[in-house]
């Protein structure tokens, strides 16, 4: 009885350990695009993760694939195997390829998942491309303020003493943001980690995840952006799925797993109630006003001469070429208001440092 007990124990342990593992989507990608090639030539799924595993230099993934070997000897199947590590294969995935096992279409679904998860790394790189220089100067800007709060404006303070009176506003308030700086920096410490924390929390709770799901498909600007991010995502799945012979009811189920944003997965699970009750695909997905009406008609017209699988991974391909384009505008946009706000910053210590200094000079003279 012990050691029945025993067996039944240590695979949780086994998972609990294995979750906390953290691997890059590149080696994720990487590890996909191995195993595609080796059951493509005819190499049995455990026989394949067992030498992808002793040629991984990631220590902890190599012991999450020896685990995967075990599991698929045990008897189980891959799908089973990669849902044990959901900290390291989403559910979304895991689903797509179950169903790619219980269709016998396993090493064409592992590379709709490939290029799907391609694409995705794809749109997250240029969301960094787009923010990282804005980030930089912003950063510089506060770096630099902090210094002169810090490090400068205290040195002048014992000048501007007896001359309260004749300094500009700028200067007398960025004085006494120095002097609190000084005293209270302590506090500044304790506000910054507490609201860290409190809009952690915030962001982690249901109420502030669909707060920003409804901010990323209403503010101007990036609204279009989520837009063709979550509709293009959405017809990438869904046409790779029906490509390899999923039932359409089974593709939106994927498909809706995979929304992040709760609006478009109320959208995709309205189109399945749809469908359900006898309606086309292409009278649920035209409900959606933020989608082109030219995207409308092809979806009509694919469905209606049944060509939708090849029409939903061209109109993707069209998104994701939208989607370049618009973190192109998105980053010409966001640069020139970076470097405005980084010569605020410079205007605001010539204004409050530099400036006082000359008119010191001339109420001298």
């Amino acid at each position: 009885m012990a050691i029945a007990i025993q067996k039944k124990i240590a695979p949780v342990k086994s998972k609990q350990r294995h979750s906390r593992v953290s691997v890059k989507p590149k080696e994720i990608i990487f590890f996909l695009t191995q195993l595609s090639m080796m059951l493509e030539v005819g190499i049995s799924v455990s026989k394949s993760i067992e030498t992808i595993a002793h040629q991984t230099p990631h220590a902890g993934f190599k012991s999450v694939l020896l685990t995967m070997k075990d599991t698929i000897e045990d008897g189980q199947q891959l799908s089973d195997a990669m849902a044990a590590h959901p900290g390291i294969f989403k559910p979304v995935y895991v689903n797509i390829i179950r169903s790619g096992e219980s269709g016998g279409f396993l090493v064409r679904v592992l590379a709709n998942v490939i290029e799907i998860q391609e694409k995705n790394q794809g749109v997250f790189d240029q969301v960094k491309t787009a923010l990282i220089y804005p980030m930089v100067l912003c950063c510089l800007a506060l770096v630099v303020t902090l210094f002169v709060l810090v490090g400068i404006l205290p040195k002048f303070m014992v000048f501007f003493e007896n001359k309260i009176d004749l300094l500009p506003f700028s200067t007398r308030a960025m004085m006494a943001l120095s002097r609190g700086l000084h005293e209270y920096w302590w506090a500044g410490i304790l506000v910054l980690v507490g609201g860290g924390v409190a809009l952690h929390r915030y962001l982690s709770s249901s109420t502030g995840r669909s707060h920003m799901d409804w901010l990323l498909i209403h503010l101007p600007i990036v609204s279009k952006i989520s837009h063709n991010i979550y509709t293009g995502l959405f017809l990438r799945i869904l046409g790779n799925m029906l490509d390899s012979g999923v039932s359409l009811k089974e593709a939106l189920s994927i498909a809706a797993k995979s929304m992040t944003n709760q609006h478009y997965k109320a959208f995709v699970d309205k189109i399945s109630d749809n469908i359900e009750r006898g309606q086309n695909f292409s009278l649920g997905f035209s409900a959606n006003r933020h989608i082109q009406d030219s995207v409308k008609q092809v979806i009509a017209i694919g469905e209606e001469v049944g060509k939708l699988p090849l029409v939903m991974v061209r109109l993707a391909r069209f998104y994701e070429q939208e989607i370049e384009q618009d973190f192109k505008r998105l980053t010409s946009l966001i640069e020139p208001l970076a470097l405005v706000f980084m010569g605020g910053a410079v205007w605001m210590i010539v204004s409050a440092v530099i400036l006082p200094m000359f008119r010191l000079a001339g109420a001298v003279k």
